[in-house]
């Protein structure tokens, strides 16, 4: 029996930076495809507007190093990311995917704070499994999409190709 497969992660080294970070990437990432860098430079401004207030990490510099960030800027983050993301773009926006983005991060912080309860009763799990599924439906979808980009980017390349051989 491999121990590292039978043990659990903590919680901080699994949520704050292991799937929180991810959620981070994967915005900016989305944000880059949908805007190039006018919605990364906007989120930043965003983050570096955030005016002070006791125990909360600012981030005047907005996000330049995630790599770097420790586990309690992650939890400084999901402080603020649901305001961060709202309406980040125009109201005439068209991607549902950035404009779920504030769900998304809400659904999250629920999610976690139940995770840090020490002992769960039956409506938390409920609670929790709700806002799991949640999470899980967005992911559906966006795992959907890129399994079609995927099949549309292969049937042009064999398709261009086809047609490069006969000409």
């Amino acid at each position: 029996m491999n121990i590292y497969e039978a043990t659990v992660p903590d919680r901080m080294h699994h949520l704050d930076l292991g799937l929180f970070q991810y959620q981070i990437e994967y915005t900016r990432e989305l944000l880059k495809d949908f805007r190039g860098l006018s919605l990364l430079n906007e989120m930043d401004q965003r983050l570096a507007q955030i005016p002070r207030f006791p125990g909360l990490k600012i981030f005047s510099h907005g996000l330049q190093s995630i790599a770097r960030l420790t586990a309690d800027e992650y939890k400084n983050l999901m402080k603020v990311m649901i305001f961060i993301m709202d309406n980040i773009c125009d109201e005439n926006i068209q991607n549902t995917d950035i404009k779920e983005l504030p769900i998304i991060y809400q659904e999250w912080n629920k999610m976690y704070i139940i995770s840090r309860y020490e002992e769960f009763s039956e409506s938390d799990l409920k609670k929790f499994e709700v806002c799991g599924n949640c999470l899980l439906n967005y992911v559906i979808k966006i795992v959907i999409k890129i399994i079609k980009l995927y099949i549309f980017i292969g049937v042009y390349k064999y398709m261009g190709t086809e047609i490069y051989k006969n000409i």
